[in-house]
């Protein structure tokens, strides 16, 4: 009976001990007053502007034409004129300047004849001038050639000086250029 006596004083003793009371004083915590009204929302964060970029060279493909006119050929001709000769080297110059430029060769008539016979004749002119521009070194991946039969005048067929001026080749391209972005 003295052993079980001594083991519930041991353990009583423990549960004291545990619970704070006995020997050491134990000081209870303020209460903290908790308001019954909702939080207020967190302030917003302070975002800071990032610093201005500086302006980017980026190339872009921008529909910026270029036409070259003055090559006309002869009544049923697809030979280069003596004259012609300045105007495509001018095309050359253009072309190895943009390297990467397409150069659409569109070939013209004059309205004399059947609309397939000038279809072949102008498609024959465009052409003369590809193969003009391809020994002067332009690729011929760059030169799309189209004939227009007698069809987009440029000026009367009634007469001979409107029939030499629609007996033509236009060459038109568009080209990459450098802009700045910000």
């Amino acid at each position: 009976m003295k052993n079980r006596l001594i083991g519930r004083m041991v353990l009583l003793s423990g549960i004291v001990c545990a619970s704070g009371c006995g020997l050491y004083q134990v000081t209870p915590c303020h209460k903290i007053p908790v308001s019954k009204t909702k939080a207020e929302p967190a302030a917003a964060p302070v975002v800071q502007k990032p610093a201005p970029i500086a302006p980017v060279e980026e190339t872009v493909l921008k529909s910026k034409p270029i036409t070259i006119t003055g090559i006309n050929f002869k009544t049923n001709s697809d030979q280069l004129v003596g004259k012609d000769i300045s105007v495509l080297d001018e095309v050359v110059g253009f072309a190895k300047r943009h390297p990467e430029s397409i150069l659409r060769i569109n070939g013209y008539c004059s309205k004399t004849g059947s609309y397939a016979y000038n279809y072949r004749l102008s498609l024959a002119r465009a052409q003369s001038v590809a193969r003009y521009l391809e020994q002067r070194g332009i690729a011929s991946n760059r030169l799309k050639v189209i004939g227009h039969s007698y069809d987009d005048p440029i000026a009367s067929n009634a007469t001979p000086a409107g029939r030499y001026a629609n007996q033509r080749v236009e060459i038109t391209s568009t080209i990459k250029v450098k802009t700045m972005t910000h």
